[in-house]
């Protein structure tokens, strides 16, 4: 449902707001002229029908004439004889004078007009029959009386074009939604369906130069990887080539200087072939996978190399058992990347596996400096290095986080890192529901 405030509900307010003045407008001014027309008519019909009544009253004998009254008795007006009360005094009202003069013309008689002082009369016109006798009408001045069907045709008109502008504005808006949704859900390097470019021209256009930028982009990143593979994989043979050549080397101490900085090489290397492959991870199957079991075996390799990992027992309200579908052997790279980095930075991790707002969660916590708040957002970007001696045995290669953030959202999860009270750094993969 659009907000208040969206694009498609100010263009239907605005259009459905100026089609109803328009109605609203055209219908006061076929109201008015007709009301004109019809007071003309009703005036000169009643001034006709009174002036046959009193003159079917001049040609009735005196004794007869009271009988005749309700019989000459219409829905508008009623006739008194005798001597009534003289009517009250009224301002210059239109409608009064117009049926005055018209009765007057019609008698040929000069007649009083004014208020009637009776209930359930609204004017009084006194006039004299023939022989003399004082004559009474009491009378409610002609109305424009409106038919209901008229007012529901008015509301049906109204509906129907509220329906009408708001359907046009959804068919207007409708693409421009559609190109946001696919702004906003723009995963570069993952396949998705181009943008239809039908439309209004202008959208088709937009459609169309946003399925020519997606590709642009993916094409660069495509490029990227492809340079990162290439040259950490032609970089690997002449590193073994030096590290031959240096164990010839006489002297103890530059041999092994070089192999400590070729170790180093070879590292920067491997871990630019895994960035590289990241991009990969779309390939390998989603199948249901057991949590639990995955963990312990990642945890099981880092002990048998002697590293110091710790899986935390989960207590009886955390699950001992868990299957989601994703990719595992993604999921088992970003998790032996995030213990890997523990590792390096604090000397040992904790993983758990625990529940959090109803889906499992992998935490991987350690002991160490931690990350600086302003800078959690950063880590996660390729060769960023919080430590800027750009030494990788102090700040690392600047990958291991950029891997983990490329590879979760192929297993349908997230990467979320934290600072952990009292000191070091709690990293979460966290699985969609």
């Amino acid at each position: 449902m659009s907000r208040p405030f969206s694009l498609s509900a100010r263009l239907a307010l605005i259009l459905f707001a100026g089609l109803a003045l328009a109605q609203l407008l055209t219908f006061g001014m076929v109201l008015a002229e007709r009301s004109l027309v019809m007071r003309g008519l009703m005036v000169s019909y009643l001034s006709t029908d009174i002036a046959s009544s009193v003159a079917m009253l001049d040609r009735l004998p005196g004794a007869e004439r009271q009988a005749w009254l309700p019989r000459l008795e219409r829905p508008n007006y009623r006739l008194l004889l005798g001597d009534p009360a003289a009517p009250e005094t009224l301002g210059a009202q239109d409608d009064v004078w117009s049926v005055a003069d018209a009765v007057s013309k019609a008698l040929g008689q000069p007649v009083l007009a004014g208020a009637s002082p009776e209930p359930g009369g609204e004017l009084r016109l006194v006039l004299r029959l023939k022989d003399g006798t004082p004559l009474a009408v009491d009378l409610a001045p002609p109305r424009l009386r409106l038919s209901p069907w008229m007012v529901v045709t008015l509301c049906v008109q109204l509906a129907v074009l509220a329906a009408v502008g708001w359907i046009a504005v959804r068919q207007a808006t409708r693409p421009l939604g559609q190109l946001a949704a696919a702004a906003r859900n723009l995963q570069p390097g993952q396949p998705a369906p181009p943008l239809p470019e039908t439309g209004p021209l202008e959208v088709a256009q937009a459609a169309a130069a946003f399925n020519r930028m997606r590709q642009r982009i993916d094409s660069h990143l495509e490029e990227r990887n492809q340079m990162i593979g290439a040259i950490s994989h032609d970089l690997q043979t002449p590193i073994t080539r030096m590290r031959l050549r240096a164990d010839l080397l006489d002297d103890g101490t530059l041999r092994d200087k070089l192999q400590g900085d070729l170790s180093e090489m070879q590292h920067l290397v491997e871990q630019g072939l895994a960035y590289a492959r990241s991009a990969q991870a779309e390939q390998e199957a989603v199948v249901p996978t057991d949590l639990v079991a995955l963990v312990q075996s990642v945890v099981a390799d880092h002990q048998d190399a002697r590293q110091d990992v710790v899986w935390k027992e989960a207590p009886s309200d955390e699950p001992t058992s868990c299957t989601v579908p994703t990719r595992p052997r993604a999921l088992r790279r970003a998790l032996g990347n995030l213990i890997d980095n523990a590792v390096k930075f604090a000397g040992a991790a904790e993983v758990r596996l625990v529940t959090s707002d109803g889906r499992p969660c992998i935490l991987v916590l350690d002991r160490g400096p931690g990350i600086p708040a302003h800078e959690l957002g950063r880590v996660t970007q390729p060769f960023y290095r919080i430590e800027g001696s750009r030494n990788t045995s102090t700040g690392g290669t600047g990958l291991g986080l950029a891997i983990v953030q490329r590879l979760l959202p192929h297993c349908r999860a997230e990467l979320r890192l934290a600072a952990r009270a009292g000191g070091g750094l709690e990293a979460s993969i966290r699985f969609s529901g």
